[in-house]
């Protein structure tokens, strides 16, 4: 049966109600915690050493500070040896030395050289975290650079941040790299916790992929959504999901049509790896959809389904019970969702 496409008529929304766009979600009880979190900075111990060339002091004192995360840059992220090996400072001192890499250690140096907000941010997210998901472990935050290597690194109770990776396309650094433009908006460091938090979601909580249909796929990014709801209460949506502001103000407005593009060609529990990619898949915009619609399309409209079905659970709070429900049917069905 041929695909039913898109209207391309944007439908003007009259007193359309939408309870996903809800603002009096239930917060998260964060005064009693004594929970302190902040991010270490290895860019900096590494790049302001006094030592141009590292010596055998220096190392030892990144090992003892960094532990398992120098161990981690060091053997994966730039991947220059293995930490234990006398050896391995020489291709460490190269990494350190070069002079590209130096020019984007320093702009991480100024762009970076008060965290205030970003570790408060942290904090109170791990916070709330921690009440939500009391036997998780909490990670801890790192801080590197990676000559545009790594955005995120997750790893055990590690979770790390490649501050190049966020640096707002200073010296047009991206644009060398020909990073497309949809991604590039996103690389600023309003989206760094948000990020932070949704990999460390992701790989806590892992979608088990056994032939699944969209409506799972949906389902299980709306689970990871909702949980930044609940962790980043102050944030913006459009930064949780990676939209510009005109791209949230399109799919707001169009819910009706995406709901209804979905329900009409029975996309639901397609199982098509392309369909899937399509609707899950990062994208600068919905392919088949008009101008102006952004990507993930999928994603968001599952985070929509999750919250009506929170909302009108009896613990809007219990994400351990969200979690732990593997039925993307019934999600779909208890939420009642219908634009």
């Amino acid at each position: 049966m041929p695909q039913k496409t898109f209207p391309l008529l944007k439908i003007l929304t009259i007193a359309l109600f939408i309870a996903s766009c809800a603002t009096d979600r239930p917060e998260v009880d964060i005064s009693q915690s004594t929970l302190s979190s902040e991010i270490l900075r290895l860019d900096i111990d590494l790049f302001e050493n006094t030592n141009d060339t590292l010596q055998e002091e220096d190392i030892q004192f990144l090992k003892d500070k960094y532990g398992t995360f120098y161990k981690l840059f060091v053997e994966g992220i730039i991947a220059v040896g293995n930490s234990e090996d006398s050896a391995t400072t020489y291709y460490l001192n190269h990494f350190k030395n070069d002079q590209t890499v130096k020019e984007i250690a320093l702009a991480c140096k100024n762009t970076f050289s008060d965290l205030h907000d970003i570790n408060l941010d942290f904090n109170h997210a791990l916070k709330r975290y921690h009440i939500l998901f009391p036997n998780k472990p909490v990670p801890e935050l790192y801080g590197f650079i990676s000559a545009f290597s790594y955005t995120i690194v997750v790893d055990d109770s590690i979770l790390g941040v490649g501050l190049d990776m966020y640096l707002s396309n200073q010296e047009g650094y991206y644009d060398r790299l020909g990073i497309p433009k949809y991604k590039k908006l996103r690389m600023r460091p309003e989206y760094i916790v948000s990020d932070a938090m949704k990999s460390w979601m992701g790989t806590e909580f892992e979608m088990k992929v056994q032939n699944e249909d969209l409506l799972s796929y949906m389902i299980y990014h709306g689970k990871l959504l909702y949980a930044l709801d609940l962790i980043l209460p102050n944030t913006p949506d459009s930064i949780k999901i990676s939209y510009s502001s005109k791209q949230m103000e399109w799919i707001e407005d169009n819910v009706s049509e995406v709901w209804f593009h979905f329900a009409e060609n029975d996309l639901f529990y397609s199982k098509d790896a392309k369909q899937i990619q399509k609707f899950i898949g990062e994208s600068p915009f919905t392919p088949g959809f008009p101008e102006g619609s952004p990507g993930m399309s999928g994603r968001w409209l599952g985070w929509q389904i999750v919250r009506k079905y929170m909302e009108l659970s009896d613990n809007p709070l219990d994400l351990q019970g969200l979690f732990k429900e593997k039925d993307a049917q019934k999600i779909l069905v208890k939420s009642k969702f219908k634009p």
